[in-house]
């Protein structure tokens, strides 16, 4: 079979083209790009699900942000600044990932360099501390000193980029409108970065220096949340949240359609079945990732361009198919990774026998091999990490969050009975 530029991307972003749904989002974006134009802004935290889209909307909201995209007749001028977190990110790293995207951004002036340089020259006083101490977690400064002068060296940033005179100093070829700070992975900062404390005090000392113009956009896991409340309890309350949901049917075929038409504009003709595309949209649940995983798998499979069920099909359930892959990269680490127990992980196999569908303690009890006490821990434990939902309003029902996970689990269970059958 001859190789084929597949134009679906499991695996990056996708910001562009196949990007699809989020109009309100995107809507309420430019409201508040306008408004941190004329210095109030109000600042966003997206969060959803793994797979649920957060790092392309935060792509997105870059380039709208810096002008490559628009919305309506709106054309925004911000500096912007895209960092992700790790759980080992110090308030140095944070404050040397800033500078970095400054310095890129300013590096077409020397003029431009030198101002960073002196603005944020504590930063090279740390590194000339650290070379002569070999170690990263010694530093001349206090964490409260690095918060005050990282907050600091923004404010006269924002200041020299946002005024005539010193932004064509600067080198740029006209004056920004702010900058616009996105931090992704915002569930992966530490208690010692102390996010929320850095974030609300930068947001303070904006307003008393009279260079309001920073909009700061976090994206993260819904435990995003409790780590700025745990920062501080304030910070939360600087965020407009964004909560993603799944795409709709429609909004999945247009993603399917977006992909086939960029093969269509290199002379390439592949269709879509409407089957098919309600295949997409329910073994995905709109998840943006797995539509990504499935369509990418179906046209890999097709071999009379025209993807059908079938394709979509064995995509999804051939070995090594989007089903595997998806599990690799989402499930594993739940079923294996944060379940530690054989006995917890048990109460997942018997819940998805009943794939996404309600399940009462009783029926989980009366197939459950242990004591009740640790069939009690084990549906808390699960509960905690939301790998398992209880229902609103009714005690002693449940089910698996995702569909996917449970058939995901009842094929491994599957090859589990093969293995052993044929030993």
């Amino acid at each position: 079979m001859a190789k084929k530029n597949n134009p679906f991307r499991p695996n990056h972003p996708v910001f562009t083209g196949m990007f699809a749904g989020r109009a309100d989002e995107i809507e309420r974006l430019d409201t508040l790009l306008f408004q941190t134009q004329k210095s109030n802004p109000s600042h966003i935290l997206i969060q959803g699900e793994r797979g649920i889209g957060k790092t392309s909307l935060l792509i997105v909201a870059n380039h709208f942000a810096k002008g490559t995209l628009t919305w309506e007749e709106d054309k925004y001028n911000f500096l912007t600044v895209q960092i992700g977190l790790r759980p080992t990110t110090t308030l140095i790293d944070l404050a040397e990932k800033i500078n970095t995207q400054l310095k890129r951004a300013l590096s077409q002036s020397e003029k431009g360099l030198t101002f960073l340089k002196n603005s944020w020259d504590f930063l090279t006083r740390i590194q000339s501390s650290v070379v002569s101490l070999g170690s990263k977690q010694q530093s001349p400064l206090s964490q409260e000193e690095l918060i005050d002068k990282t907050i600091y060296s923004i404010v006269d940033t924002v200041k020299a980029i946002t005024e005539d005179t010193t932004a064509s100093e600067l080198g740029l070829r006209q004056k920004k409108d702010g900058i616009v700070i996105l931090i992704d992975e915002a569930d992966q900062a530490s208690k010692s970065l102390q996010i929320g404390i850095f974030l609300k005090n930068l947001t303070e000392v904006l307003v008393q220096e009279d260079a309001n113009k920073v909009l700061l956009i976090l994206a993260g896991l819904p435990k995003a949340r409790d780590i700025l409340r745990e920062s501080h309890e304030s910070s939360l309350r600087l965020f407009e949240e964004f909560k993603l949901t799944t795409l709709s049917k429609d909004e999945v075929a247009n993603v399917i359609r977006g992909g086939l038409n960029e093969v269509k504009e290199r002379g390439i003709i592949i269709s879509i079945s409407e089957g098919a595309t309600d295949s997409i949209h329910t073994y995905s649940e709109g998840y943006p990732h797995f539509v990504q995983q499935i369509a990418y798998s179906a046209y890999a499979l097709d071999s009379d361009n025209n993807i059908d069920v079938a394709d979509v099909y064995g995509a999804m359930f051939n070995e090594n198919g989007a089903l595997d892959l998806i599990g690799d990269r989402y499930y594993k680490d739940l079923y294996y990774g944060k379940i530690k127990q054989d006995s917890y992980r048990q109460i997942l196999d018997i819940m998805a026998t009943k794939l996404n569908d309600w399940v009462s303690l009783k029926e989980i009890k009366e197939q459950f091999r242990g004591e009740k006490t640790t069939l009690t821990n084990g549906i808390k434990a699960l509960r905690d990490r939301s790998i398992i939902l209880s229902k609103p309003g009714r005690r002693g029902l449940y089910r698996l969050q995702w569909i996917g996970f449970a058939v995901w689990i009842n094929r491994v269970n599957e090859r589990k009975q093969i293995q052993q059958s044929s030993v």
